[in-house]
């Protein structure tokens, strides 16, 4: 890999001489393979990927100093580097980079996320993501902006503009239950006690509007009382799964893959209701990944690894127009006759419970 010293000796070449910018077919496919890299090596917690992809980075910046795609490489390899190494010899020279090179406000607030996020610097993420926050357009930036200063707060102790923080972070999203989570605890090793009733109070309510929003929302929608008997799918092996070998019991469906972290944060409760209710079929549909990930990557680690004694099938098209909505994670339960009586899109923290009230009473109808 190319010493660090390379980025600056470019950035005094280009400052120096003026040289013009390059561009070719093999530069724009430059940005691609770098992004991918990093994404891949963060897709499979992948060491390996990230050397191979950084190195080929390295070697690119060596042979395009002037490219148009410099900024974003650069970025990538960033990435990939405070992924690989919390050495700040190595990672500040990228930082200085990656902020000379690239100017977007949106570069800027990652940068300043990395700083803190991974303890490097807490003070100058700190200071580069307020110098940025004023002229940040989105809602989604500024929230991203307001949790990492209020994060960078109670790293220093400074838990009342922490508090300030949060709370501007969650006005732009109020239904962040983490976020009040983040605050609370906040507030408790500050020891502000009035502050503290308020957050558990306002905690509880959002909790309970969610749980009446997911019994609501799960009994209505276009999947409901559909009957999935029809469906015939591959599971890891490639042999035939017919649904209707699931009649006459409940059904419990997932559908997740594995670059959603929301889908994996629903594992554990899934798990105590696959315990809790042995007479229920599970079945989990997978999308994003092919058999051979699944089986030599994903099974193998121990959050997952409860996947390798369930039925988990491939997701494919006739399974999408059966099924309506596309997002994951994504649980059905179908009753005994082959039915949807149950739907919940995206992430619910209560699901176990919600789960556990639905088969409960399916059982005993």
């Amino acid at each position: 890999m190319k010493i660090i010293a390379v980025i600056i000796i470019t950035m005094l070449q280009v400052s120096l001489h003026g040289q013009s910018t390059t561009y070719s077919k093999y530069e724009e496919k430059m940005v691609t393979y770098s992004n991918n890299g990093w994404s891949y090596a963060e897709k499979y917690d992948s060491l390996e990927i990230a050397e191979v992809a950084l190195d080929s980075c390295w070697r690119f910046i060596d042979k395009y100093p002037y490219s148009f795609a410099k900024p974003n490489v650069l970025s990538f390899m960033l990435e990939m580097t405070v992924m690989l190494s919390n050495d700040k010899n190595k990672i500040y020279p990228l930082i200085d980079s990656v902020l000379t090179y690239d100017k977007l406000l949106s570069t800027k607030l990652r940068v300043g996320q990395i700083l803190v996020e991974n303890n490097l610097d807490v003070e100058r993420g700190r200071e580069i993501i307020i110098d940025a926050l004023p002229h940040l357009i989105t809602e989604q930036q500024k929230f991203n902006a307001y949790i990492t200063i209020a994060r960078s707060d109670v790293s220093n102790g400074k838990f009342v503009s922490a508090q300030n923080y949060y709370e501007k972070a969650l006005e732009i999203h109020p239904e962040w239950l983490a976020g009040w989570y983040e605050c609370l605890s906040t507030a408790k090793i500050g020891e502000m006690g009035e502050k503290t009733k308020y957050l558990e109070s306002r905690i509880n309510k959002i909790e309970e509007s969610k749980r009446e929003k997911s019994a609501s929302r799960s009994t209505v929608g276009p999947n409901i009382n559909k009957n999935i008997s029809e469906l015939v799918m591959d599971d890891l092996d490639e042999q035939k799964v017919d649904f209707k070998t699931f009649h006459g019991k409940l059904l419990v469906i997932n559908r997740f893959n594995f670059w959603c972290g929301w889908c994996a944060k629903e594992f554990p409760a899934l798990k105590k209701i696959i315990d809790e209710f042995p007479n229920v079929n599970f079945v989990f549909v997978n999308y994003g990944e092919t058999p051979e990930e699944l089986k030599e990557i994903y099974f193998k680690k121990s959050e997952f690894s409860f996947l390798k004694n369930q039925i988990v099938l491939q997701g494919d098209n006739h399974y999408l127009k059966t099924i309506h909505g596309d997002g994951v994670p994504h649980t059905l339960v179908v009753d005994k006759k082959g039915k949807v009586s149950y739907d919940y899109l995206g992430y619910k923290e209560n699901l176990e419970e919600l789960l556990r009230k639905n088969l409960f009473k399916l059982n005993h109808e």
